[in-house]
């Protein structure tokens, strides 16, 4: 299948779900920013509201205030559905006026404030932006769209008192891109001499083994030929670095052109420049003389790790020809040496399984400096791929003792479900699948982390993210990844990693019943503003005033909670929001509920009037 149609399928598959999931809430902008947010993967996750005015070209459908580095992220969706043959397109233009409603949302802040009251999802971010406008140093826009914008051009925009602006667009070819990366990398080869003319020479790192699982290289890569590799190899070449796109900017890729545009700064570019660091499963690789000098033919799967910006940086160089002569980037090469099989004490590791380990280790290591996702990197762990193998087998519970026909679909990593499906044929093959494992069962990490911690009495760490309530959720359940010591009874440590069992599996499964059940009866409350603390905060109150009643292997049996419980999380969801806006105080309500002491002041002044009502 080319390239076209697999991103055609993707975009279909995509938007065949937030079209579903907006029949249901009555607009699309919301569920399609939902559905985007998991790729960007932000570490706090940012709060959606909606506010738009035609009239005024002012729109806003989320936000973000990281008070500790005073950075706010704006969020704004351009959302057309478009099912045809074609990929629908987006141009700059559009794109630059989608990014302007933002700004004028945060130019405007203080008239937008006049016309709100507290009960308007919008006032807590307009009451900041008035309140912090002389403390914000950084603003980003994300401009969400459901278009491919393939000229990549970057989008320029300042406001007034703000020192630095970025534009970010995530456009269904950077997801598609994604998507992809995460699937696994296909093998490929890099012919250095025959496609370049040229070879790496790098510099070969000792190592005591003979043998051993790396060998690593340290040298130096002209600007030119490896702007020209990404020119042909684009994403492929930083597959394991997924936040490294070109559309990445910011302060550090600003220094980066600035150095490159001035002919008398460009030599000290290797100076400036941290490099990259890489790895590839093999090589054709030659000594040169006696040195301790190699020369690099050939690479087998070639992954940037770290750098993918200076490579994307020196890359918008290269298509904006400036002169790159005689600029330089440091590099490191590590070269797996992972034979065929690799046994241990009690079992076999198949060889891609390892090789993707250590990439996954040598890609958080060489990222200690940048921003690297936990569940990104821990998506290979043994416990998140035993969940995935329970879920591709364990049928859900049928009724009436009918043929059990479906399963829930645990997404390990993010596409996998669109990936799956296209993988298959059309028609009858792409049906079947479908229905063995429909939409809306499936399930990603992050999701699964957030349903965990709420039940488990975190709803503050739920109302942080995904990427925080993913790191509680893998330190709480560290048995089933991290080898511990344990002493048997002749007195030997044995280290082992606890295995989960089926019944471990099926919970998990039912926490997600309990917060679908939830949130279908908070969504027709039509209550404003802070629709996911409620829910992270009514699923709590649920389990902390009724734990005893509501058993996890009954909700899996059953596939849902009876309706006796729904009027009692309606009254809970009421008393959340209540709770939420007048405990805040002045403080920003979506920043409060992510604090411990906000969960603390809602048991104490809240469950004595809430149980008791069954």
């Amino acid at each position: 299948m080319n390239e076209t149609r697999r991103k055609l399928d993707f975009y279909n598959e995509f938007i065949d779900t937030v079209e579903q999931k907006g029949r249901v809430l009555g607009s699309r902008q919301t569920p399609f920013l939902q559905e985007v947010l998991p790729y960007i993967s932000s570490e706090d996750e940012p709060s959606i509201i909606y506010f738009g005015n035609k009239e005024s070209k002012i729109q806003l459908n989320g936000y973000l205030y990281q008070e500790d580095s005073s950075i706010l992220s704006l969020y704004v969706v351009e959302y057309e559905p478009f099912f045809e043959e074609d990929l629908p397109v987006a141009n700059m233009t559009s794109l630059k006026e989608y990014a302007n409603k933002a700004k004028r949302f945060y130019t405007n802040a203080e008239m937008i404030l006049q016309l709100a009251d507290r009960s308007m999802e919008y006032h807590d971010v307009t009451k900041m932006i008035v309140d912090k406008k002389g403390e914000i140093e950084e603003v980003n826009i994300y401009v969400v769209t459901s278009k491919f914008y393939l000229s990549n051009k970057p989008i320029d925009l300042n406001i007034p008192g703000v020192e630095t602006v970025n534009i970010h667009v995530w456009d269904m070819d950077r997801i598609f891109r994604l998507s992809e990366a995460e699937q696994g990398i296909r093998e490929f080869d890099i012919h250095f001499e025959s496609e370049y003319g040229t070879n790496l020479q790098m510099m070969h790192v000792p190592n005591n083994k003979e043998k051993g699982l790396i060998d690593c290289y340290i040298g130096f890569i002209p600007a030119k030929i490896l702007a020209r590799l990404y020119d042909d190899w684009g994403p492929k070449l930083v597959e394991r670095n997924v936040r490294s796109f070109l559309q990445a900017r910011g302060g550090t890729n600003k220094g980066i052109r600035d150095t490159l545009k001035d002919e008398e700064q460009r030599e000290l570019f290797v100076a400036y420049n941290n490099g990259i660091s890489s790895v590839a499963k093999a090589g054709d690789i030659e000594q040169i003389g006696d040195s301790n000098l190699f020369k690099i033919r050939k690479l087998t799967s070639w992954q940037i790790v770290n750098g993918g910006q200076t490579t994307a940086s020196i890359h918008q160089a290269f298509k904006n020809e400036i002169d790159l002569d005689g600029v330089y980037i440091q590099a490191k090469l590590s070269i797996l040496n992972v034979p065929e099989e690799m046994d241990t004490e009690d079992t076999q590791i198949d060889r891609h399984a390892f090789e993707d380990e250590m990439i996954a280790k040598i890609s958080e290591y060489a990222n200690t400096q940048n921003k690297i996702n936990k569940s990104d990197l821990l998506a290979n762990t043994r416990f998140m791929s035993d969940i995935e193998k329970f879920s591709r087998n364990i049928w859900i519970p049928a009724k009436d003792n009918r043929k059990e026909e479906s399963k829930w679909y645990f997404e390990r990593a993010r596409g996998q479900y669109m990936v799956d499906i296209n993988r298959r044929s059309k028609g009858k093959e792409q049906t079947a699948f479908k229905k063995t494992f429909p939409k809306e069962n499936v399930i990603t990490k992050v999701e699964l982390a957030k349903y965990f911690m709420s039940w488990e009495g975190y709803p503050h760490v739920s109302s942080k993210g995904g990427e925080e309530a993913f790191k509680r959720f893998m330190d709480l359940n560290s048995q089933y990844w991290k080898q511990s010591s344990v002493t048997n009874d002749d007195g030997e440590v044995i280290k082992s990693i606890v295995s989960i069992d089926s019944d471990y599996y099926k919970q998990l499964i039912a926490r997600k019943i309990v917060n679908t059940f939830v949130t279908r009866i908070v969504e027709s409350m039509n209550l404003k503003g802070y629709r996911a603390n409620v829910i992270y905060y009514s699923v709590a109150m649920l389990r902390h005033l009724y734990g005893k009643e509501l058993n996890l292997m009954d909700i899996w049996q059953q596939q849902n909670l009876s309706d006796k419980w729904e009027g009692i999380v309606r009254t809970i969801a009421s008393n959340a929001l209540n709770y939420l806006k007048e405990s805040a105080g002045d403080q920003n309500v979506t920043q409060w509920a992510k604090k411990e002491d906000c969960w603390k002041g809602f048991i104490k002044e809240s469950s004595a009037v809430l149980s008791g009502m069954i």
